[in-house]
């Protein structure tokens, strides 16, 4: 049966991020992943990304799923940036080719969401980017990074990313290899700000 890494994670490893550094695959385990810092991101001023229309339906239900979410939280739509997506796929393909699962160091001036798969059976772009939002069950209004009722602002990062009122460009891309997927996301301006709220 195929399970997400997000899922092996909440059940094997409840403090660590889902999108965290350190992916290595083992023989016969589990992904070893290391929990992400815990200090927001400095935000590095850089150009808006022009906006754009997805271009296939795979790209049109990532930007819908988190589209949907926003609307139920009074964020405003994003829009679909090539810009982004190209950086997404750059990312997501050398994730694969590395075998690694790690958010991006460069200092690109964006906010990332990543998500990984593996097994016998393909997830849906909305099941993918659900698995962020599910992680509003430990989300808690406040002002960033004190929004988790867990007190570990990571817990809930994907999903205040997803919703961040602030930012206004989404750009995605899945790469595969065999029976691993990865989709990366990248978010301009980014969220998960301190001091920001996210809606």
């Amino acid at each position: 049966m195929r399970r997400s890494l997000l899922s092996i994670l909440a059940a094997l490893l409840p403090a660590a991020a889902a999108c965290a550094d350190g992916y290595t695959p083992q023989m016969g385990r589990g992904p070893v992943v290391e929990p992400a810092p815990q200090t927001a991101r400095q935000v590095v001023p850089i150009t808006p990304p022009r906006s754009a229309r997805p271009s296939d339906q795979i790209e049109a239900r990532l930007l819908a799923a988190h589209n949907v979410e926003r609307a139920r939280v009074g964020a405003p739509a994003l829009i679909w940036s090539d810009d982004l997506e190209a950086e997404s796929r750059a990312w997501a393909g050398e994730l694969i080719a590395t075998g690694r699962f790690a958010h991006d160091p460069s200092m690109h001036g964006h906010g990332e969401n990543l998500w990984a798969g593996w097994g016998g059976r393909d997830f849906t772009p909305e099941e993918m980017v659900g698995e962020w939002i599910a992680k509003k069950a430990q989300y808690r209004p406040g002002v960033f990074p004190n929004v988790s009722r867990t007190g570990n602002w990571v817990d809930v990062g994907h999903y205040t990313q997803v919703v961040w009122s602030g930012t206004t460009h989404v750009g995605c891309a899945i790469a595969s290899r065999a029976d691993r997927s990865v989709l990366a996301c990248r978010y301009s301006p980014p969220g998960n700000i301190d001091g920001g709220r996210a809606f």
